[in-house]
């Protein structure tokens, strides 16, 4: 049997990471070290070889992901592999958003999954979104090696959806780091976690 391999990278670091300023679908590019990691991620998997690369359109992903593969790699980009998008909450920082927002704040402590930030996406669509396409990618591409580069919040769920009992349970079990890889392997249908958070 051919394995599928997929291997989900998150961008490197930016300003706004770096902060604590939140910019979930914000185009914000990377920072010097954000660069500085994508390239030494590159010089770690230099033997990786892939079929397919994805990634978010956002700046950060297509540029993380030309410099781990290089200048002349194909990136094929879609938007349903974008972060969460916050609404009224991008572009401020934690503290920010606790000050003028602290009923709403203390709702995202404690029953994240079901609050209604103003404008915002909801969580029910974003993990369906990304859980779909992630989804497609892999059926499309069986006995392949495919690369999605994007968000930690992405990579969160997905990470959630195939080895958690559920999303919800399992979102924050998972810190990805910026500038990181984590493999699947696919035997048939049952997923396979051989990396993680790997730099």
């Amino acid at each position: 049997m051919n394995t599928t391999k997929l291997y989900l990278i998150r961008h490197g670091e930016t300003e706004e990471n770096k902060t604590g300023v939140l910019v979930g679908s914000t185009d914000t590019p990377l920072n010097d070290h954000g660069r500085r990691q994508s390239l030494a991620l590159r010089e770690r998997i230099n033997a990786l070889a892939v079929d397919t690369i994805f990634a978010s359109p956002l700046s950060r992903t297509v540029e993380t992901a030309s410099l781990v593969f290089g200048d002349q790699a194909r990136i094929i980009t879609d938007s349903s592999l974008q972060e969460f998008h916050f609404g009224a909450w991008e572009g401020m920082h934690f503290s920010a958003i606790a000050q003028q927002y602290p009923e709403i704040w203390q709702t995202w402590l404690t029953d994240w999954e079901k609050t209604l930030i103003p404008g915002a996406e909801a969580f029910g669509a974003f993990k369906y979104r990304v859980i779909n396409v992630v989804e497609e990618i892999v059926r499309a591409n069986l006995g392949k090696k495919v690369a999605v580069v994007s968000h930690g919040g992405c990579i969160r769920s997905l990470l959630a959806h195939f080895f958690c009992v559920s999303v919800a349970k399992g979102y924050w079990q998972f810190k990805v780091d910026n500038a990181t890889l984590s493999e699947i392997e696919f035997m048939g249908e049952l997923p396979i976690l051989t990396r993680f958070n790997y730099r």
